[in-house]
């Protein structure tokens, strides 16, 4: 299973980012992002045995998120991967304690990790021919409480995302996982189309 660790946004925020994916197009090109696959990558963990995870939402379950906001106030373009994304001046602390904790537990049951610079960045567009003449859009405030895991399902028409488990609050307190067979939120949901 291709897994990774996520922010994944409410309903408000996602259409925010997606009415700034959809104005970058209109200059830059490329392709839009479905709205339904907005995301940060907290982390990628490649591929997964199955069988491996239990041991992954244990510990999801015990390395809580302490709760934050990220301001979206710049537009970004990548030239060597054609992608135009959306960057926070500054990550919190937190943040990135919880995503150093859970890799450094994760190595430790004797899993590979993917080394790799963290940019928190949310993708808008793919394929995009250039970067936007104004990176500067209204700010966006994005009040974060949780995190998720998210398998990745390779279909011919592009990836399509399927959030297995997700955690808010404490050590214990809402966290919930679904099974990959029966996902409370479907992959074709969250499919990239184009």
């Amino acid at each position: 299973m291709r897994l990774f660790l996520a922010l994944w946004p409410g309903p408000g925020v996602r259409a925010q980012l997606h009415e700034w994916a959809v104005s970058a197009h209109a200059e830059c090109g490329g392709r839009v992002l479905r709205a339904q696959t907005l995301h940060l990558t907290l982390a990628f963990l490649d591929e997964v045995d199955p069988a491996r995870l239990p041991v992954l939402l244990a510990l999801m379950q015990r390395t809580p998120l302490t709760p934050f906001a990220l301001t979206f106030d710049h537009l970004g373009y990548w030239a060597d991967r054609k992608i135009v994304w959306a960057g926070a001046p500054a990550v919190p602390e937190s943040l990135i304690a919880t995503r150093d904790a859970f890799l450094s537990q994760w190595c430790a049951t004797g899993a590979p990790v993917v080394t790799q610079s963290f940019r928190p960045h949310v993708t808008l567009l793919r394929h995009a021919r250039r970067a936007p003449s104004d990176p500067h859009p209204r700010s966006l405030v994005w009040h974060c409480d949780g995190y998720v895991l998210v398998h990745s399902v390779r279909t011919p028409r592009g990836p399509h995302y399927r959030v297995l488990a997700e955690h808010h609050g404490g050590p214990s307190d809402g966290f919930s996982a679904t099974s990959p067979e029966k996902s409370a939120m479907p992959a074709t949901q969250y499919g990239i189309v184009g």
